[in-house]
């Protein structure tokens, strides 16, 4: 058997660290046989109280993440046009076919993609990270409202009034900037919650679990409750320039009529947001600074969280969070917060939910080190399907990758090399594979038995 620990070793902590005119630059290409996840549609529709959804929505769409109020409501009148401003991104026509599809589907939202940016009200292009970084350090991708292009957003014209959020009254075009040399599954996910946001709900929210318009960052493509948010917002009775106290008074009828789960249940007893734990888990998350200053940040932030009433989903990313930045310098510790955090969002989310796999995915590293073998591939076994579900490529490549170490470790030659062969197909797809390193070793073990055909993973 062919033996590739050191890049074994490496997806893993990948998997471990991830929670002139810049558009000429070229996007990185995408190779042909590259594994995409397959076109799915989501379930419709979210058991939890209408009487919830409906300060959701108004959360979402009548404020922004610094604090801003939003005046009135704000969506696209008619059909909305997209279009893929960079030729490089046409790599990415599968992924942007379906999420269209899904959002005339499962949001019901006159959507298509066109070819002429002269129709289009949504445009999409592709810059440079670094680039984006000097803009807004620490972002993968953003929107901005007003504007068709890079240079109408950064000449010294543009007027301030046309490209910030708060300023709009409605919504006519919009940009959309994502990385042209980044991985595909951030560009992906880019293309997911942009996209989302460009047709009106700006806001993102840490208290809300299932979501992408959360900064945590866990949920790679449009849930169902962001489905149910755009739907709601393209509901015919809500039109743009809507003040919140008259969208406040039609969300009844309209989640009563489009989410048939949450009629009748009791508003929840809810941790409202918190300025001050956002402030400080930002800064246990932020690699730019030092260890222990993401320390004392992440102590200050499971401070703040332990205190909410009721408990919810930040008290397990703020133990988490805890256990990434101390799991070189002290492994002990960091295993205490990661299992905390994996007992709370069990008990909080379930076993299923992406969170509770990612914290699965640093116990099962864990375990594996420790030689733990059974562990490892109990906790594989059972989150390999939630990542997969979810679409995280780093996740799921991890897991797969532990599987194999843990296969081989028993003896089972053939199955560990299906799950490498696997594992490798899918780190192509979450970490990109610019010098082929990837591609090689998926060639090397898949040849090293001519017998075995590499089998559909999708």
């Amino acid at each position: 058997m062919i033996q590739l620990r050191n890049l074994m070793a490496g997806l893993a902590v990948m998997a471990l660290c991830a929670c002139g005119d810049p558009i000429s630059r070229a996007v990185t290409p995408l190779p042909d046989d590259l594994l995409r996840f397959n076109e799915k549609l989501q379930p419709r529709g979210v058991s939890r109280s209408n009487l919830d959804l409906a300060e959701d929505f108004l959360d979402l769409t009548f404020a922004l993440e610094n604090g801003d109020i939003l005046p009135s409501l704000l969506k696209y009148d008619g059909t909305v046009h997209v279009v893929l401003r960079s030729a490089g991104l046409s790599a990415y026509q599968p992924e942007l076919t379906t999420l269209i599809k899904r959002l005339r589907s499962e949001a019901g939202i006159d959507i298509v993609q066109t070819t002429d940016p002269s129709k289009a009200q949504v445009h999409i292009h592709a810059v440079p990270r670094q680039t984006i970084s000097r803009v807004f350090p620490g972002a993968a991708c953003f929107i901005v409202p007003g504007v068709r292009s890079w240079n109408e957003f950064r000449s010294p014209r543009a007027d301030p009034n046309v490209i910030m959020w708060s300023r709009q009254s409605s919504l006519t075009v919009t940009s959309i900037f994502v990385p042209a040399d980044s991985t595909p599954q951030d560009t992906r996910d880019c293309l997911h919650e942009e996209l989302g946001q460009a047709l009106g709900p700006a806001n993102d929210l840490y208290r809300i679990p299932d979501t992408v318009f959360n900064d945590d960052n866990f949920h790679s493509i449009l849930t169902p409750f962001d489905m149910l948010m755009l739907r709601t917002l393209y509901d015919k009775s809500l039109s743009s320039g809507m003040s919140r106290a008259e969208v406040a008074v039609r969300l009844p009828s309209i989640l009563s009529r489009i989410n048939p789960p949450g009629r009748g249940q009791p508003a929840s007893n809810r941790a409202p947001e918190s300025r001050a734990w956002k402030g400080a888990i930002e800064t246990a998350l932020n690699r730019r600074k030092s260890r222990q200053t993401r320390i004392r940040a992440g102590e200050r932030a499971l401070s703040l969280a332990s205190t909410m009433e009721p408990s919810d989903h930040r008290l397990g990313l703020t133990l988490l969070t805890l256990g990434r930045v101390q799991a070189r310098t002290d492994p002990d510790t960091s295993a205490e917060f990661f299992s905390a955090a994996y007992k709370q969002f069990s008990a909080q989310l379930g076993p299923q939910d992406i969170r509770t796999t990612h914290v699965a995915l640093h116990l099962a590293l864990f375990a594996l080190k420790d030689g733990r073998f059974e562990v490892a591939l109990q906790l594989a076994n059972r989150h390999i399907p939630s990542a997969r579900n979810a679409e995280n490529a780093v996740v799921l490549s991890g897991l797969l990758a532990i599987k194999a170490e843990t296969l081989l470790a028993s003896g089972d030659i053939g199955n560990a090399r299906r799950a490498r062969i696997e594992s490798l197909a899918w780190a192509r797809y979450a970490f990109g594979d610019s010098d082929g390193d990837i591609a090689r070793a998926q060639a090397e073990i898949a040849a090293f038995n001519p017998n075995e055909q590499r089998r559909s993973v999708q």
